[in-house]
């Protein structure tokens, strides 16, 4: 991902953390023009509501903002409420009904926070309990208030039990369409669809039939039923496909457009009475939220899932790898010196033999014996004689630098290094210099004749042949040890026939 998109998600996650100036600007005037896309395209020639949007976009922006500023919100949302119901109902009327609105939307967001659901509706127990909350109960408490004010202060001839479904139907609706589309909306991650060419196949056959359905009357084409029931399994595939955000979005698109064919009078659901045909429209509408909207929150959840178990097995994977390295490491690593043990060793000159030996080059090696190491132990103390050990290998792995090179504690007191490609003048240097540097270091040693600690070392350099093996390599340089040992210690002796 470029790091400019990265820096433009972060911009858009920082703008919606905490409402900005501009947003009180923006709410009221979303709202506002939510209440008169209801009045334009939700209401019948009866004045009957199909669907009640505006409730959902203050609702969306205490959600979006955990309640950050509620009561100036509030505020706006009653204001612009009360000024678009006023074209409606007399300034009293107006007044209550936005404070019923008021109080359900209220009511739902204290419920949301009382359950602890969060409030980006990512998951099917936040869908559930959103819809608890709102379209059941919060709706519910405003329409038994909203029903009883239409019924004492307007001339209606509508029972009261009508009135309050009509409220109840309609409001919950508009949350359950609105609600999780503006939610959608802002939020700052975005859907990564990959598309193939049968998402553009069957976004046309979902064009197409969605055209023809809504330019049917009493929902058939010549004997043919086209009811809104048949976009239903669209709707499913673009939840599976396309995520939350294009979901909520077409749910929404439906709803509208079924709502302008009940207030234009085209019947979407065949030739019956006004009031079964509204019932039937909201019932489709909720079948569509709960369903399209629901399954594709699952679809997201179970994704989410399955990424945070990809991630988590990938985790697992690489402390594994490192696990295993690290034992790889130890079991190749002497525990007291830290330089390589005799089994990393033994890997190294066999294989450095071979390719010497495919090369033609010349390969050295180097046996070290501390001198007198067993009457330093007898003397200071085997923790003493550790530390000992530790500063040799210290000397021997600087010296030996090249990162061909190979300084191993071979066994003991004995140390051995591997140089490839090294002639005899260069590998007597290296370890003299070792021998050197050991003496430099001067560590006292009462019960060596040197009085400080010092070193034997054997070299010998071959080239591999058909015939040789390490082994024998390794014997030509134990023998010049040896050598050393006898001409008096604390001496580098190279092999003669080597």
């Amino acid at each position: 991902m470029r790091p400019d998109h990265n820096e433009a998600m972060n911009n858009t996650s920082r703008a919606w953390e905490r409402p900005r100036w501009w947003f009180y600007l923006l709410l009221p005037l979303v709202h506002f023009a939510s209440v008169k896309l209801t009045f334009f395209c939700a209401v019948t020639p009866e004045n009957e509501v199909v669907v009640w949007l505006p409730n959902a976009v203050l609702l969306a922006a205490l959600m979006r903002f955990r309640g950050q500023r509620a009561w100036l919100m509030a505020a706006l949302a009653f204001c612009s409420d009360t000024g678009a119901n006023l074209a409606v109902f007399t300034p009293a009327v107006a007044v209550q009904l936005s404070g019923i609105n008021l109080i359900e939307v209220l009511i739902t967001y204290l419920l949301m926070r009382r359950t602890g659901g969060v409030s980006d509706l990512k998951r099917v127990e936040d869908l559930r309990k959103f819809t608890v909350a709102g379209p059941l109960i919060g709706t519910l408490i405003a329409s038994l208030m909203a029903a009883a004010v239409l019924k004492s202060q307007i001339a209606t001839d509508t029972p009261y039990l009508t009135l309050t479904r009509l409220w109840w139907f309609g409001d919950a609706l508009g949350m359950m369409i609105y609600t999780p589309l503006l939610l959608a909306l802002t939020q700052s991650g975005r859907d990564i669809v990959r598309l193939r060419k049968a998402d553009g196949l069957a976004v046309l056959l979902i064009i197409v039939l969605a055209g023809a359905i809504f330019s049917t009357y009493e929902g058939a084409i010549d004997g043919i039923s086209l009811t809104p029931t048949l976009l239903l399994p669209m709707v499913l595939y673009i939840a599976v496909r396309f995520g939350t955000r294009w979901t909520t979005l077409t749910v929404a698109l439906i709803s509208l457009a079924i709502s302008m064919m009940l207030t234009g009078g085209q019947k979407p659901f065949g030739n019956v009475s006004v009031h079964m045909e509204i019932v039937r429209a909201q019932e489709f509408i909720l079948t569509l939220c709960l369903v399209g909207i629901g399954f594709s929150i699952l679809i997201n959840e179970l994704r989410v899932r399955e990424r945070s178990l990809e991630e988590r097995v990938r985790q697992r994977t690489r402390e594994l790898e490192e696990s295993n390295s690290k034992l790889a490491t130890l079991s190749q690593t002497d525990g007291l010196t830290g330089i390589a043990n005799r089994r990393r060793f033994d890997e190294v000159l066999a294989a450095e033999w071979s390719r010497a030996g495919r090369s033609v080059q010349p390969l050295a090696l180097a046996i070290l014996d501390v001198d007198y190491f067993k009457a330093y132990n007898d003397s200071y103390g085997h923790q003493a004689g550790d530390d000992c050990l530790r500063a040799v290998a210290a000397l021997l792995n600087d010296k030996v630098r090249r990162t061909s090179d190979l300084a191993a504690r071979y066994g003991g007191e004995e140390f051995a290094f591997v140089a490839p490609m090294t002639d005899r003048d260069s590998a007597y240097q290296i370890a003299e210099a070792v021998r050197n540097a050991l003496e430099q270091l001067a560590l006292p040693h009462i019960a060596s004749p040197f009085r400080i600690v010092t070193a034997s070392i054997g070299v010998a350099v071959v080239v591999p042949g058909q015939a040789a093996t390490p082994q024998s390599l390794f014997q030509l340089a134990d023998a010049a040890l040896y050598q050393a040992k006898q001409q008096g210690r604390n001496r580098v002796v190279i092999a003669d026939d080597a």
